[in-house]
């Protein structure tokens, strides 16, 4: 068994969401980098390896979902965990397509996050 700490992407637009939820995860032991908006993620994270994203559902530039399908179509299937303020049914389908492994509202407690995270990872993981 690897001593590696796990590693979390995170992308919200809201700092406050964003910060929190690394003190959060640090205090887990979990390493965390945030971004502020897909692109930025994107643009700078793509080539490092993550073991859970986190996405927020509502953001103005990509949902969380869009950001997923994105991935998904790259062939990129790092476990995905949809946060959210307000649940829309409507995406369900689409969700389970992208195959994201949660969905989160917020403000999300913290066994129920690190326990997604943890139940996220594929077998034989960390």
């Amino acid at each position: 068994m690897s001593d590696t700490p796990l590693r979390v992407c995170i992308v919200d637009d809201d700092d406050a969401v964003r910060d929190s939820l690394r003190i959060l995860l640090d205090a887990y032991g979990i390493d965390v980098e945030a971004f502020p908006t897909p692109s930025q993620f994107l643009n700078e994270a793509l080539d490092r390896a993550a073991d859970c994203l986190i996405f927020d559902l509502h953001m103005p530039e990509m949902t969380g979902l869009e950001l997923a399908e994105h991935l998904r179509a790259r062939q990129l299937m790092t476990p995905v965990i949809i946060i959210t303020g307000r649940t829309d049914p409507v995406l369900a389908p689409r969700m389970e397509r992208a195959g994201i492994a949660a969905v989160l509202a917020k403000p999300v407690g913290d066994e129920e996050l690190v326990g997604a995270i943890r139940s996220a990872r594929p077998a034989g993981a960390r």
